[in-house]
């Protein structure tokens, strides 16, 4: 084994994930106020009412910056790592806004739904208040795929929803590997120094996530060119 090739790799691997964590973070900036007042709330109250304001900021700030890191992903998925990364992100922020954010728009209200849903349920129906938890948790993963759709080809807003729900009931075992990797990769850098989940879970989620949707439109890209 070359284990300066594999070292290499790494490092590699390594920087990718840091840079689009980097500037993940940087377009996400509101977010991080938003930690330090939950870190600084007096009670439960606040903390809801800033996860609150924190899904309602998401069409706006948060899911357009995902957008543009899964395209760049995508590039880096297939191979392609020779390209001006600033100005790449931000024309695909630009470029994909309007679309994210509508699209963000749909993603806020559903977990909004799911989480109060959670807290009303929470001490009423213990079996209905863990639905809820799960549905809060499995949301984003669908809406990643979703987005991941987005950047990838050019449909009606609709047909992002319809392929998604396609694409992830057709491939169910890539579905579960992605948020089993995500989880357990969180579950790691928590366990092993809770700052890690800052400083590589964004970078390495988008890349993740890429990964197994690119695995499984490839399944289907040669199932369409197996009919022709």
């Amino acid at each position: 084994m070359n284990w300066s090739h594999l070292s290499n790799n790494m490092i590699k691997r390594l920087y990718i994930i840091l840079k689009l964590t980097g500037i993940w973070w940087l377009f996400n900036a509101p977010y991080a106020f938003l930690a330090v007042n939950i870190l600084a709330a007096p009670d439960v109250a606040s903390v809801h009412t800033i996860v609150i304001l924190g899904i309602v900021l998401l069409p706006f700030v948060a899911v357009p910056t995902t957008v543009a890191a899964l395209a760049i992903a995508r590039r880096y998925v297939k191979g392609d790592d020779a390209f001006p990364f600033f100005k790449a992100f931000w024309n695909y922020y630009k470029r994909e806004y309007v679309k994210s954010m509508v699209l963000g728009c749909l993603n806020a209200i559903v977990l909004i739904v799911f989480y109060l849903a959670l807290r009303y349920y929470a001490g009423l129906s213990s079996p209905l208040a863990i639905v809820f938890y799960v549905l809060v948790i499995l949301t984003p993963f669908f809406f990643l795929y979703v987005y991941s759709f987005l950047v990838d080809q050019e449909l009606p807003l609709k047909a992002y929803l319809y392929n998604t729900i396609f694409l992830l009931l057709m491939h169910p075992l890539n579905t579960i590997l992605m948020i089993l990797n995500v989880l357990v990769a969180a579950y790691i850098l928590w366990v092993a120094l809770p700052p890690l989940l800052i400083f590589i879970l964004p970078g390495l989620s988008v890349l993740i996530v890429t990964y197994f949707y690119q695995k499984s439109m490839g399944v289907e890209i040669k199932k369409q060119e197996i009919r022709l």
